[in-house]
C-alpha cells in the first residue's frame, strides 16, 4: 500500500519534492528490506525509519544501505547529549529538532547552526498551533540554508487563530515581515469563542480553554529574525 501511495503521489506531482515518513515503524531488518523499493521515487529524505531510541550503529547501517537517500530524524530527540550523538553518528542527512518539544529558540538556534556547520540540512519539525509554527519559521529564516518548514495541511482552528494571514507567498517562500517578536498577535478573542462554542462542553472545551490560556501566556516570545522562510 505504501508503495502504491508513493507511486500515485509521484505521478500526481511530477518532479516536485516528495518525502516519506515511516513514523518509527520499522526494525532495522524491515527498513533494510524496504529501502531498495523506495529508491525509484526520488525521495528528498526518509524520515524516522527507525525508532528514535535505537542505537546509532543501526542508523549508520541503514544510512549506508539507503545512500544516496538521506535519513531524517530529530523531532523525538531531547537534550544536547542526544543531538550531540545524532550529529556525531554521521547517519543523518536532515536534522529536524522541534523547538516546542525541547529547547525553544534559545537552544535550537545554536543547534541549527551546528547542523548547518556540519553540512547537514536543518528542517524544523512542528505540528501544532500557530505560535510554535511562527517561531519555527523565524528560526529557519534566521539560520538560512535550504531547509523546509513543515506545515500540516489538515484543518486546525487553533493554528489559524494563533497565526493569522501570512504575507506574500511566492515560489514556496513566505515573507515573515519586519514586525517585532513573532510578527503577529494571536486572535485570542476568536480562540475564546471557539472554546465557548465547542460541541462537547466537557473535555474538549476544557482542553481548548487551556490552549487559549497557553496562547495568551506565550504570546510574548521575541524573535528578531525576519525575511523569508522556505
Amino acid at each position: 500500500r505504501d508503495l502504491a501511495n508513493l507511486s500515485a503521489l509521484r505521478e500526481a506531482i511530477g518532479d516536485d519534492a516528495l518525502m516519506a515518513d515511516a513514523n518509527q515503524a520499522w526494525t532495522l531488518e524491515q527498513a533494510l528490506d524496504q529501502v531498495p523499493a523506495l529508491q525509484r521515487f526520488g525521495l528528498r529524505w526518509l524520515e524516522e525509519p527507525l525508532r528514535a531510541n535505537r542505537p546509532w550503529d543501526e542508523w549508520r547501517a541503514l544510512a549506508q544501505a539507503a545512500a544516496p537517500l538521506p535519513l531524517a530524524a530529530g523531532e523525538n530527540l531531547m537534550g544536547e547529549a542526544a543531538f550531540d550523538a545524532a550529529l556525531d553518528s554521521g547517519a543523518l542527512g536532515v536534522v529536524q529538532p522541534d523547538l516546542a518539544k525541547w529547547g525553544g529558540l534559545s537552544a535550537c538556534l545554536p543547534l541549527a547552526r551546528r547542523v548547518r556547520g556540519a553540512g547537514l540540512r536543518y528542517c524544523p519539525h512542528f505540528l501544532g498551533a500557530g505560535i510554535g509554527l511562527q517561531a519555527s519559521a523565524h528560526l529557519l529564516a534566521a539560520v538560512g540554508g535550504d531547509g523546509l518548514l513543515e506545515i500540516d495541511a489538515n484543518p486546525n482552528p487553533l493554528r489559524t487563530l494563533t497565526w493569522g494571514a501570512i504575507g506574500s507567498l511566492a515560489g514556496g517562500q513566505v515573507d515573515l515581515g519586519e514586525a517585532p517578536g513573532l510578527g503577529q498577535a494571536p486572535d485570542l478573542p476568536a480562540a475564546r469563542r471557539l472554546a465557548e462554542h465547542a460541541i462537547d462542553s466537557g473535555a474538549a472545551a476544557e482542553t481548548l480553554a487551556r490552549l487559549v490560556a497557553c496562547s495568551r501566556r506565550d504570546a510574548g516570545p521575541r524573535a528578531t529574525a525576519g525575511g523569508a522562510a522556505p
